[in-house]
C-alpha cells in the first residue's frame, strides 16, 4: 500500500493492472489525475521517472506498489507503464 503524494497515481495504476500489461500516460493526463503539476524536474529529467523504491523518490513507490515499472519515458511528454 501506498499514501505519499502520489496517491492518486497509485490508485489509478492499480486499477489499471487488472486490465492491461502496458500503459502509457501523457504528462497532462499524470498531471489531472494527480490534480496537481508534476515537478519541473520531472519535466527536464528521465532520472526523474527511475524506477527506484528505496531512497528520495517517493513518486516512483507510487507505481511500483501499485505493480508497474517505467519503460519508456519521453521527457516531457509522456510515459509507458509495463508490469
Amino acid at each position: 500500500m501506498y499514501n505519499g503524494k502520489y496517491l492518486r497515481l497509485y490508485e489509478y495504476l492499480k486499477k489499471k493492472e487488472k486490465e492491461l500489461s502496458q500503459y502509457t500516460l501523457t504528462f497532462n493526463e499524470m498531471e489531472h489525475i494527480l490534480q496537481f503539476n508534476l515537478p519541473v524536474s520531472a519535466y527536464k529529467y528521465s532520472a526523474w521517472w527511475a524506477n527506484e523504491i528505496d531512497g528520495m523518490h517517493t513518486q516512483a513507490r507510487s507505481w511500483m506498489l501499485a505493480g508497474w515499472k517505467t519503460s519508456d519515458v519521453i521527457v516531457g511528454k509522456k510515459i509507458t507503464f509495463k508490469k
